[in-house]
């Protein structure tokens, strides 16, 4: 049924109950960020890396709160692929460090690792199987591994901060 197929006081109805509805219990915003970053698949041909562990938690560590800022150590994987990433939180930022394993080949000439949040999208080139992502802004984010001729990978979406 489409508002077309309403009566006007029906419709007058549903806009005054919706603009209650903002007010008294509007949409929290992570689950605005969430909405977004599910539909944010840019290709739909892409291999999902599931997080092998926080490596953190499962070694015994806790994450680090020094002058240095908050950190964690995630690492996904997918097939014979793992990117394993330090990502630390300072002030209003954070930074990721990433290094790619492939078991199979060496990533080479055309290889690019794109950072993807839920209002912006920035790309770096992988070297020697390393990269960084400097000022990346708090709340979800994800990584892809974009290789010439390769299949794209991303890892799951987590949590910077």
């Amino acid at each position: 049924m489409s508002t077309r197929d309403l009566h006007p006081d029906d419709i007058e109805l549903l806009e005054r109950l919706g603009a209650i509805a903002e007010q008294l219990d509007p949409v929290p915003p992570e689950v605005m960020e969430l909405g977004r970053a599910a539909f944010a698949l840019h290709h739909a041909d892409t291999a999902l890396m599931t997080m092998a562990t926080d490596a953190m938690s499962v070694a015994g560590l806790r994450s680090t709160d020094s002058a240095r800022g908050a950190s964690q150590l995630l690492v996904f994987e997918h097939g014979g692929v793992s990117i394993e990433l330090d990502v630390t939180v300072r002030g209003d930022f954070g930074r990721i460090i990433g290094v790619v394993i492939d078991e199979a080949a060496t990533a080479g000439d055309g290889t690019g690792m794109v950072l993807e949040t839920p209002s912006s999208t920035r790309t770096v080139d992988l070297e020697d199987e390393r990269f960084s992502f400097e000022r990346v802004p708090l709340g979800l984010a994800r990584i892809t591994l974009q290789r010439s001729g390769e299949r794209v990978m991303s890892t799951t979406w987590f949590e910077v901060g």
